[in-house]
């Protein structure tokens, strides 16, 4: 069985990615919980605290995904 693991972290959207359901998709293509502790969005700048849980390997994948995708990524705490 695989290890479920929590991860606390700030994504920080840069302005031509804010208007894209990136969240969205995290959930949809790696099955993660997400669930939002804090958001700051602008029209010009944002940045989520999100709690990310899932199998270890499907976190890591998502962030990377995410990461790809051009967001920034900061680890606030591991739970």
């Amino acid at each position: 069985m695989e290890q479920t693991i929590q991860r606390r972290v700030k994504l920080i959207y840069p302005p031509s990615l804010i208007d894209e359901p990136l969240l969205y998709r995290l959930i949809q293509r790696f099955g993660l919980m997400v669930n939002i502790r804090r958001a700051h969005v602008e029209a010009t700048e944002a940045w989520l605290v999100v709690d990310l849980e899932g199998p270890s390997d499907r976190v890591e994948e998502g962030l990377a995904w995410i990461q790809k995708q051009g967001v920034l990524i900061e680890l606030v705490e591991q739970l």
